[in-house]
């Protein structure tokens, strides 16, 4: 069994707490959203530009020698982190990873490219991010244009438990014999809810004998815990780099080979032809075909130092271990603590809830006093508003004026239960005595 890394240790690779303000550290409890990099991942980006900054070489179709020494090496490293990401998600080929700029992006590429008819319908639950939504309203409205019925029910929503928690019964009731897309989000950016593994196994069975695919929205999940796509039995998934301690605009597309080869590319030109003719066309097959023009290289040299990083350095039992220490610390200060002034979303127990607590309020006044106060005095660093979860939001708060009062606290590994007390004293000190402290909403 290998030995469990020293959280301070693992802090000290992170140049951004090193830094102070203050004469403080930063608190940084804004990882849902975007994590920090170790200087591994930073070094990597950086030696791109210095050692082997060109463009070309960097894709995986074709093994004929390039004649070119920067391009032989960034071949070299891209190859390595679509390897990478590969194994991080249990693929079976390389030919099965889409570089995209992020999560957003790669649900995109499948909600544009997939072959729906009118009649077809997708599924998701009330609660999805935006972008595992809107792409499937775009959908939706492409279908009602094409069946000339502005009325037309393309994608349908089913409910989840008071507490926000995963009803599996109801998902499966949700499927029909005109589901062809079934689009889930694995873990919820709001609360931090979990659909269980048990669960994404039946509903991907159920949704296959009706001759539909499984979508899933990873970006809160394959940072966190071991994801195997094999296993799940799912058809796509999505997810972003920058969520796991790697590079801004890197995500991954990955989809079974049969299903991606089916699919038009979203956007093209560029590298996504084999070759073109003045009145046709004729695309790569995946992944150059939805790669469009120059990438990404030094976020993609990044992105394989970032995977290697999270799994060879701090490993998925450190980073979920240390989570629920986290979020069992922050749910034991902050669950006494509610009252008429704020409540917390999503399951009691914090095993169900990922490294995520969210405060919600009807007093915008008091969240800001929150955020402020934190900010001011302990450099803490928390994220406030709806969390591109609009639609669920306005469904089940707007009738408490409180859908859009909601402050975020998200942990990663390199948290401690220090920076989890320092917030919790300050909510505690504006909760006891809001007068004190509000400001403008």
């Amino acid at each position: 069994m290998a030995h469990a890394p020293d959280i301070a240790e693992l802090r000290a690779a992170f140049p951004a707490l090193q830094r102070t303000r203050r004469g403080k550290p930063p608190i940084y409890l804004n990882n849902t959203c975007m994590t920090l990099r170790p200087q591994v991942v930073i070094d990597a980006v950086r030696a791109y530009y210095e050692d082997f900054p060109t463009c070309g070489g960097g894709r995986s179709d074709g093994t004929k020698r390039l004649h070119n020494w920067f391009q032989e090496e960034l071949r070299g490293h891209e190859m390595h982190a679509r390897e990478a990401a590969r194994d991080l998600i249990g693929a079976s080929s390389v030919d099965e990873i889409v570089w995209t700029r992020n999560t957003s992006e790669a649900l995109n590429i499948v909600a544009h490219g997939i072959a729906l008819e009118p009649g077809d319908e997708i599924v998701g639950s009330e609660r999805e991010h935006n972008s595992n939504l809107v792409p499937w309203l775009e959908a939706e409205r492409r279908l009602r244009e094409r069946a000339g019925d502005p009325e037309l029910v393309v994608r349908r929503f089913f409910e989840l438990d008071e507490d926000g928690g995963f009803d599996l019964e109801r998902a499966l009731a949700a499927i029909t014999d005109r589901t062809r897309v079934l689009a889930l989000g694995h873990a919820s950016n709001l609360d931090g809810t979990i659909i269980p593994d048990a669960a994404i196994q039946a509903l991907a069975a159920r949704v296959h004998e009706v001759g539909g695919v499984l979508v899933l929205d990873a970006a809160q999940s394959v940072p966190h815990r071991s994801v195997d796509v094999a296993a799940l039995g799912v058809d796509f998934l999505a997810f972003s780099i920058h969520k796991m301690c790697g590079p801004t605009g890197m995500g991954v597309l990955w989809g079974r080979y049969e299903l991606l080869d089916a699919i038009a590319p979203f956007i093209v030109g560029g590298d996504t032809i084999a070759d073109t003719w003045q009145d046709r066309v004729e695309y790569k097959h995946p992944p150059g075909r939805f790669e469009a023009g120059l990438q990404d290289y030094a976020g993609i040299t990044g992105a394989a130092a970032a995977i290697d990083y999270i799994t060879d350095t701090v490993g998925f039992d450190t980073i979920r271990s240390q989570e629920l220490a986290l979020n069992t610390r922050l749910t034991e200060r902050l669950a006494p603590l509610q009252c008429d002034h704020f409540w917390l979303l999503g399951p009691e127990d914090p095993a169900r809830r990922g490294g995520v607590i969210t405060m919600a309020s009807h007093s915008g006044a008091l969240i800001n006093a929150i955020e402020r106060i934190g900010d001011e005095e302990a450099n803490v660093m928390v994220r406030r508003g709806m969390f591109c979860v609009n639609a669920y939001l306005h469904r089940r708060f707007d009738r408490t004026d409180s859908a859009k009062n909601n402050l975020r606290a998200s942990v990663y590994f390199y948290n401690t239960l220090e920076e989890c007390d320092v917030f919790a004293d300050i909510v505690e000190r504006v909760v006891k005595d809001p007068l004190r402290y509000l400001d403008d909403a």
